[in-house]
């Protein structure tokens, strides 16, 4: 008798087990179906408003072409000491290709390889390098080529921080004891200055980058 009651007690116990990891599953699908529609309704938004900005340039086309000026007729508007000033400043400008290309090879031998090793997710480039103003018809060929110039300085920029800063979430995701300006995207997640209690726990956690990997 005594048997059949241990019996019994095991088996509502495992029953409760597997009704406590079933409401579990279930949670854990309902949080996952939930983060699934956000970055869906995320991506349909900008899908919406490319269409929407596509639209508006398409429509206002040759009322935008009419505020285009050629790069020579610009040149003679604009005061002679500014255009001798831009003339002579544009050799130090457009050298600085040169190391740009030169580092964006770099990194992307350390992303391509190291982050492959170490298990973290690698970075989109077309999340950041965007290369939407050449299609604007109110500039010149001038203005494109240097609105371009601009933008792949800045786009690199912005990947080189989120490699830099998924690079620090693994090796040191501590936080600085003064405060940061313009920390990058992972910043906050960062254990405090003098947590040293949380930091082993928090820093396993933050390796994982779950957030990155559904």
């Amino acid at each position: 008798m005594k048997k059949n009651i241990d019996w019994t007690q095991e088996f509502n116990t495992l029953m409760d087990h597997l009704s406590k990891k079933k409401n579990e599953s279930i949670n854990d699908l309902e949080e996952l179906k939930k983060k699934v529609v956000l970055k869906i309704d995320s991506r349909l938004d900008n899908l919406y408003q490319r269409r929407d900005y596509i639209l508006e340039v398409l429509t206002k086309k040759n009322e935008l072409r009419r505020h285009k000026m050629g790069v020579w007729r610009k040149f003679i508007r604009t005061n002679f000491w500014i255009s001798i000033a831009y003339i002579f400043s544009m050799p130090f400008i457009y050298m600085m290709i040169i190391p740009g290309i030169f580092m964006h090879v770099l990194l992307e031998i350390y992303h391509q390889i190291c982050f492959r090793i170490y298990r973290i997710p690698l970075v989109n480039p077309k999340e950041y390098f965007i290369f939407d103003r050449r299609h604007l018809p109110h500039l010149n060929w001038f203005e494109k080529f240097n609105c371009f110039y601009c933008s792949y300085y800045n786009c690199l920029s912005s990947y080189l921080q989120e490699i830099v800063g998924r690079t620090e979430r693994f090796w040191c995701p501590i936080k600085h004891a003064k405060r940061m300006e313009n920390p990058h995207a992972h910043y906050g997640k960062f254990v405090d200055y003098s947590d040293a209690e949380n930091l082993r726990k928090e820093w396993k956690e933050l390796r994982q980058f779950k957030e990155l990997k559904k």
